[in-house]
């Protein structure tokens, strides 16, 4: 189980440097900013509050659990990057938009 654990942690750290601060991803998360600083920190996260990030955060199930350390970098189409956006939830849709939006001169 330890090595869930460090997946989780090293997988959640990741997933909230993608927002602009712990509020925005506690909102969509449905937990307390609080608690996710305490998960940032290194809080051990268990399987049911894992489920339920990943729920909140527009992640598939077990995701948290995953070691993502060794996922090669891949040359996507235009069309490809298309087809796996519109498989995000619209919550997550609506947050790439965003930071693409802010993103530009």
């Amino acid at each position: 189980m330890v090595g869930a654990f460090y997946n989780r942690h090293t997988n959640i750290t990741s997933v909230l440097a993608n927002y602009g601060s712990l509020v925005e991803a506690s909102q969509e998360a449905g937990v307390s900013a609080s608690y996710l600083s305490q998960l940032k920190g290194g809080k051990h996260m268990g399987h049911v509050m894992a489920r339920r990030l990943e729920h909140g955060l527009g992640l598939d199930s077990g995701w948290l659990d995953l070691d993502h350390s060794q996922a090669s970098a891949k040359s996507l189409s235009e069309l490809h990057l298309t087809a796996q956006a519109l498989e995000l939830s619209a919550q997550a849709r609506l947050r790439m938009i965003k930071r693409l939006v802010a993103s530009l001169p």
